[in-house]
């Protein structure tokens, strides 16, 4: 069983990878995004590898810069396929997802499910008719 600690070392390594995926996703590196948010490379650094606490005042700071809901960065990120399925529908022409609706997509995943494309785009169609109440 995983001390508290550890739990919370865990919660810290999730927020900081979340928020190396959306600062990618926004087309910063980790200098440029370091000067937006008033820090050093380094300290961006040590976040996103989940070496050093974040506060939840510092998480909202970090979310307002990344143009996100700080809800969205404590989420954490998917497993690496499910990621790569919201990425791949991000980057899909034809659906033409929005950086919003890519966060509800992102918030509204099922954790430690493995779900299919369809289901996002079935969320995405739910989204898009106004029939849905999202999370946040």
């Amino acid at each position: 069983m995983e001390n508290d600690a550890g739990k919370g070392k865990h919660v810290v390594k999730s927020i900081g990878k979340a928020m190396q995926f959306w600062r990618k996703l926004e087309g910063h590196d980790q200098k440029d995004f370091s000067e937006v948010i008033g820090t050093s490379r380094s300290y961006v650094a040590k976040l996103e590898n989940g070496h050093v606490g974040v506060s939840i005042n510092r998480i909202a700071e970090i979310a307002e810069a990344l143009g996100i809901s700080p809800y969205t960065l404590m989420r954490g990120v998917p497993e690496k396929e499910e990621l790569e399925a919201l990425l791949d529908l991000y980057t899909d022409d034809d659906l033409r997802v929005t950086k919003s609706e890519m966060e509800d997509l992102f918030c509204e995943r099922l954790r430690n499910h493995r779900v299919p494309r369809e289901y996002y785009i079935h969320l995405l169609d739910l989204f898009r008719s106004g029939k849905y109440n999202k999370v946040a």
